[in-house]
């Protein structure tokens, strides 16, 4: 049964608010931890102690980051077995062997993280520093995995699809897949470059108000270049999944460049423009000659435009509503069905125009790509250029004395998550109709609740993640005003408990050590009596 329109939007928006609330925190870990097992080793093999004291402060944040995407993470998977039924049954066989692998790995995670938050003061500094980079590696690897579980979607690979749903031939072929390869690049060098950020951002703000040089000054040595060596890769990784999409989704790469026609010559690269999807044009366009074909081909080669692609798409519709089509062409046959479900003009058409409406859906929606894709790369641009100037002008940045390096490095701290959620809306968005890529249609795939629960959930999911939006800010604060000390957490609650129980706990004492001091004085004898 087709789900409700309203239904299936809304839990499309509350599935993609449940795992971008949860990818606001991954990418953080990522960087931290790589930052922090570095910082670590550089207080191994320098001798300096202040590399120590910077550990230990970007280790709180990564705890408090760490514990927040770890709470957040579980209802991902709970409304992919509830809300999306119908992907977890056909992909069941993916799903166990990739997120068994996650699963194996996640319990050394947590215990490592714990180990690391109460035991790592009392560690000798190389001891901590191998326990860090083994939390490091596990934690790049788990992201890896369900990296590599959405690369599977984007191109499923390694898999023959069936009645039972796409079962595994080959994993090796899935892990090792050009998609899965540079989507897993791509996303870990973004999370590095994104927890760089963060201590770049903070340790600039702490010169700014004369706070805590010492650790804010050699952490800002270490997360500059990190950041910038993490922007390359994520440039260079980008370039290259660009490559893959134009091969294996040729759809979405058109979408993406508002590429309507192939032409006979090269195809210019079009930087601004208004996509008319009802004329198939752009209005507006500002273009670059020849250099579209040049960065996807490396050569004078246009790559199919949207029209050509329809052509194709109507191919192989026409040849999975043939009798005997098999399983090969079930997801063509879903999108065929959802289409004469949402047409209103549908029985008045002919064959070959339902083939075409049908054809048509399976285009995504071109002006969010386009747009999409412009918004990271010029986020990605920005943030070369201030990564630039302050490498430029570090002695400026490192003595304080010229503010506004400074103050752009601050400004600069929401660039990686924008440029991280515009890539995920491109990502995600592209691979529409479709939840695997041709298939299973994202409409086959859910499993939905009433109108009524389905709205009732959502506002629960609000409100949850709301609260724990605000929790996040009150502690990132407190760790913000409190700075590098050592006993943090032994300090303020030694505060607070002298704060609501000081004076009486005071009063008890002295008492007990009068009563004390009079049970052991040294005995009199009385005047006229021997002693004892």
């Amino acid at each position: 049964m087709t789900p409700d329109p309203f239904v299936l939007m809304l839990s499309r928006v509350q599935f993609g608010l449940t795992i971008g609330f949860h990818y606001i925190f991954v990418p953080l870990t990522l960087g931290l931890i790589v930052a922090v097992a570095i910082m670590d080793t550089l207080r191994v093999t320098t001798g300096r102690h202040d590399w120590r004291r910077a550990a230990r402060f970007w280790y709180r944040f990564f705890v408090l980051a760490w514990f927040i995407g770890m709470a957040t993470g579980y209802p991902l998977r709970l409304q992919l077995e509830q809300q999306w039924a119908g992907y977890s049954v056909h992909a069941r066989a993916v799903i166990h062997a990739i997120m068994g692998m996650e699963g194996m790995i996640a319990p050394a995670m947590v215990s490592l993280v714990l180990v690391l938050a109460s035991l790592a003061s009392g560690q000798p500094a190389l001891d901590r520093a191998i326990t860090r980079w083994i939390l490091a590696a596990v934690m790049l690897l788990q992201a890896a995995c369900i990296v590599t579980l959405n690369a599977w979607m984007q191109h499923p690979v390694g898999t023959e699809s069936g009645a039972a749903g796409a079962q595994i031939v080959s994993l090796r072929e899935i892990f090792l897949s050009p998609t899965a390869i540079t989507k897993v690049a791509h996303t870990l060098s973004a999370g590095i470059l994104t927890g760089a950020m963060f201590i770049v951002a903070v340790s600039s703000f702490y010169l700014l108000r004369r706070r805590h040089r010492d650790v804010a000054r050699i952490s800002l040595s270490l997360a500059l270049p990190m950041a910038a060596i993490a922007l390359g890769a994520v440039v260079w990784s980008g370039h290259e999944s660009a490559r893959v999409v134009m091969t294996t989704q040729p759809m979405k790469f058109a979408a993406i460049e508002a590429h309507w026609e192939q032409g006979s010559g090269p195809s210019p690269l079009t930087l601004f423009a208004w996509p008319d999807t009802a004329l198939q044009a752009n209005q507006f366009a500002v273009t670059v000659p020849r250099l579209m074909s040049w960065l996807a081909t490396h050569s004078d080669a246009s790559p199919p435009g949207i029209r050509e692609l329809l052509v194709a798409a109507e191919a192989r519709i026409a040849e999975a509503l043939r009798e005997g089509a098999g399983e090969a062409g079930a997801g063509w046959r879903q999108l065929h069905d959802r289409t004469s479900r949402t047409r209103t003009d549908w029985r008045g058409l002919s064959d070959a125009e339902r083939v075409h409406a049908t054809a048509l859906a399976s285009v995504p929606s071109v002006p969010t790509l386009f747009a999409g894709f412009r918004l990271m790369v010029g986020t990605a641009f920005v943030l070369a250029i201030v990564l630039g100037g302050a490498l430029l002008y570090r002695r400026e940045v490192f003595e304080g004395g010229d503010r506004w390096p400074l103050r752009l490095l601050c400004l600069a701290l929401p660039l990686p998550w924008l440029a991280t959620f515009a890539g995920w809306t491109v990502a995600e968005v592209g691979r529409q109709p479709w939840i695997v890529y041709e298939q299973m249609a994202t409409a086959s795939a859910a499993r939905l609740q009433p109108a009524a629960s389905a709205v009732a959930e959502f506002l629960t999911y609000v409100s949850a993640y709301g609260l724990l939006a605000m929790l996040f800010v009150a502690i990132a604060r407190a760790l913000l005003r409190a700075g590098p000390r050592r006993q943090l957490w032994n300090s303020a609650w030694r505060y607070r408990l002298r704060s609501l129980f000081g004076s009486r706990l005071q009063r008890r004492t002295a008492a007990a050590a009068r009563a004390s001091a009079w049970i052991s004085r040294p005995s009199r004898a009385r005047p006229g009596r021997p002693p004892g």
